[in-house]
C-alpha cells in the first residue's frame, strides 16, 4: 500500500484491523518523513500489542537520529512505567543513526533497566532534555 500523507499513514499504522505488511509499509512510509506528527505517532507505536510492529518502529525512529530524540524523552517522562516503551527506547537510543544521540543517552539506558527504572528514567530523561533545551538556546 502506497501512502500520500503522513496522515494517511499514521490511519493505515496505527489500525489494528489492518494486515501487518501494511501496517509495516505505512510505518517504513513515516520513518521516511520525520514530522512531528510521524514521530509521535511511532512513539505510539512502540506501546502497540504487536512485537514485529514495535521493532519495526523503533528501527524507524532510530534511523532518523536526533529529530525523534526529544519527542522520545518526553514520552519516557510521561510513561516510564511502561515496559514496552522502554524496551522500544532502548533499541531506538542503542541503535540510533546519530552516533551522538547513542553517547549522550548511554547513561538513560542504564537507568531504564532494573528495579527502579521508573523513577530513575523519569529523572535522567528530564536531566536530558534540559540539556537539550538549553543546546537549542
Amino acid at each position: 500500500m502506497l501512502h500520500s500523507s503522513v496522515s494517511e499513514a499514521i490511519q493505515t499504522a496505527s489500525k489494528p484491523s489492518v494486515a501487518n505488511h501494511d501496517r509495516e509499509a505505512a510505518i517504513d512510509y513515516l520513518g521516511s518523513h520525520p514530522t512531528p506528527d510521524a514521530i509521535d505517532a511511532l512513539i505510539d507505536l512502540l506501546e502497540t500489542d504487536d512485537a514485529g510492529l514495535r521493532w519495526r518502529s523503533a528501527d524507524a525512529l532510530a534511523r532518523m537520529g536526533r529529530p525523534a530524540l526529544a519527542p522520545l524523552l518526553h514520552a519516557l517522562v510521561d510513561k516510564s512505567d511502561s515496559r514496552w516503551l522502554l524496551e522500544g527506547a532502548t533499541h531506538v537510543l542503542h541503535d540510533n543513526r546519530d552516533h551522538k544521540v547513542a553517547k549522550m543517552t548511554e547513561g538513560l539506558r542504564a537507568a531504564m533497566k532494573g528495579s527502579g527504572a521508573a523513577v530513575a528514567t523519569v529523572t535522567v530523561a528530564g536531566e536530558l532534555l534540559v540539556k537539550l533545551a538549553g543546546e537549542a538556546a
